[in-house]
């Protein structure tokens, strides 16, 4: 998950009654197509992660939670994941429910609404369904992949995606082993006609370059009730203009716009925006003062707290020379007070906040176990420096480790701007030095950037980080995560750390259709995650939402589907 890098000024002005910035940029209160059956007025929705390298889901440089609240109303997908967990199928693309066959493996059955057209007006058939599949199955070349891609997981298991009715709405998928999280497929549909091209290396440059945020979505291509037009975007002002598509078959949206403007995690800016109506909703990180005072705003302004399906964490580069050594990380958690960590930063502001011992389920999942070993679940400083010096390493008389020359000292890297964030790693860095491990805070703004800057993630320039993974009800999604690297193609997991019995794990994860089993399996996995101790779940991270009281249909969804999930039904007084 990416949070912001900077903020942006706020300056308030009135229009039909909503709440707007001026010189907002990116579009007129008349621009887009689609009004006249459309709502009035428009919301501003304060962004407060990073403002968009890339919009294209796919790959490392899109894969941002500003992404994706940018992208749940435009690109279609066959489920729609509501705030209690719950999966339904979208009425507005389908026709029907999805069949699911497994009477001789796996077939799953999609039949496309008639009416579901593109904002080109070029139906949505099959062909867009068996184009997603073809450019996420393989990110192996020689098998017409693209290492760019996040993750294979469930695309790789399916054989084939066919069309069959005189005009292509009906698509068949065929798995060649069964994948039982099949409802999580096809989430961000991409538009066949517009981006497939025969030559798998011609379409994985496509794929790697994306859609830089400067030149928009290709073709300005929605599937949904809104439409991100490359005119109505101001990278300047970090500003995206949200219109109505004007193809949209479904009910029309309820808003003439919605303007997404980033505007970073100051607590103070924030508060100060709602307090003056320049701001309609905010989905900061919450802080204890940003909470309690905007819980001060009320009746003006609504608020909730909840417990959402992502956590925070710490994740190592194994690469790096001291963090190679099982022995170091396992003393560097060793070292840690995780309750001291939650009770110092979400346990400000909720009661309900504690310590993560699962990386796979959460606190308040039904499958979540403690797996963590007895050994991390309290600090123990005398344990981790037994550990350090059985690997080698000498205690100083700064009182910090060394082996070989090299003192123990770690770099935690995260996002600017993120005060949680870094009251995280201020309270980690005393309880290191107990231990002799010396730790810095730094900043990164490229950390959720691509391969091309060598301090990100991706290019394993760092060497421990703080940040969150945000979730959905369907867990085989962390797959990509935890398994094992092949060459350049290391998906997500950026600690480049696995083994097979892991992998071998998941694949049986993937295939389970009984949900105990499948929990089983899944607590399994995690309890061989503390083995390698690559990844560190620190607390199940908290959502907070507010909004003005004029505008009604605001609903938190603390899942992957984010804030805007329903904004298209939202309405201003």
């Amino acid at each position: 998950m990416k949070f912001s890098k900077r903020g942006a000024a706020l300056v308030a002005t009135g229009i039909a009654g909503a709440m707007v910035l001026s010189a907002c940029g990116g579009g007129s209160s008349d621009s887009g197509g689609g009004e006249g059956d459309s709502g009035s007025g428009r919301v501003i929705f304060g962004e407060s992660t990073d403002f968009p390298e890339n919009l294209f889901p796919y790959i490392a440089a899109g894969n941002a939670t500003s992404v994706a609240n940018l992208l749940i109303r435009v690109l279609p997908g066959p489920y729609v994941v509501n705030p209690d967990f719950s999966v339904d199928w979208d009425q507005d693309l389908l026709a029907s429910e999805p069949e699911l066959d497994t009477s001789s493996g796996q077939v799953n059955t999609y039949e496309i609404n008639p009416d579901a057209v593109w904002s080109d007006g070029t139906p949505i058939t099959a062909a867009d369904f068996e184009f997603t599949w073809r450019a996420n199955r393989s990110s192996d070349p020689a098998d017409g992949g693209c290492p760019a891609l996040l993750g294979t997981t469930g695309y790789e298991q399916i054989a084939s995606v066919e069309a069959s009715g005189d005009d292509d709405k009906t698509v068949t998928v065929t798995y060649t082993t069964p994948f039982s999280d099949w409802q999580s497929l096809f989430g961000n549909l991409l538009p066949a006609h517009v981006m497939d091209n025969d030559d798998p290396a011609a379409l994985c440059e496509s794929i790697t370059n994306g859609w830089p945020i400067a030149d928009g979505i290709m073709d300005d291509i929605s599937g949904g009730p809104w439409q991100i037009k490359a005119e109505n975007i101001d990278v300047g002002s970090q500003i995206v203009t949200l219109t109505p598509n004007p193809e949209w078959w479904g009910e029309p949206t309820g808003l003439a716009q919605l303007v997404v403007q980033n505007i970073g995690n100051d607590p103070t800016a924030a508060v100060q925006a709602m307090s003056n109506q320049e701001l309609g909703v905010i989905y900061p990180q919450p802080q204890l003062d940003l909470v309690s005072q905007i819980e001060d705003l009320s009746p003006a302004v609504e608020s909730d707290v909840n417990f959402g399906l992502s956590f925070e964490h710490l994740d190592f580069n194994t690469t790096y020379g001291p963090l190679s050594s099982l022995a170091v990380r396992q003393a560097f958690t060793m070292a840690l007070d995780r309750q001291e960590i939650v009770d110092q930063t979400v346990g400000q502001f909720s009661s309900d906040a504690e310590v993560l011992e699962n990386r796979i389920f959460f606190n308040n999942q039904p499958q979540y176990q403690d797996t963590a070993p007895d050994e991390y679940k309290t600090q123990n400083t005398a344990m981790a420096k037994s550990l350090l010096e059985s690997d080698g390493w000498v205690l100083g008389s700064d009182g910090v480790y060394a082996k070989d020359g090299q003192r123990l000292t770690v770099q935690i890297d995260t996002t600017a701007n993120n005060p949680l964030r870094e009251t995280t790693i201020n309270v980690m860095i005393p309880q290191l030095a107990e231990a002799g491990i010396e730790a810095t805070f730094n900043a990164n703004p490229d950390i959720f950037a691509g391969a091309e800057k060598p301090t990100s993630l991706e290019a394993g320039g760092f060497q421990a980080a703080v940040f969150a993974w945000v979730g959905s009800p369907f867990r085989g999604a962390t797959q990509s995560i935890y398994e094992q690297p092949q060459g350049d193609a290391i998906g997500q997991n950026y600690s480049r750390q696995g083994t097979q019995e892991i992998d071998d794990l998941f694949a049986q994860f993937q295939t389970e259709p009984d949900p105990d089993a499948q929990a089983e399996l899944g607590n399994q996995i995690d309890a061989l995650l503390w083995g390698q101790v690559a990844t560190v779940p620190l607390y199940q991270k908290p959502t907070f939402i507010a909004y003005q009281s004029s505008i009604s249909g605001v609903e938190d969804n603390s899942t992957q589907a984010g804030p805007l999930w329903n904004a298209d039904t939202w309405t201003v007084q």
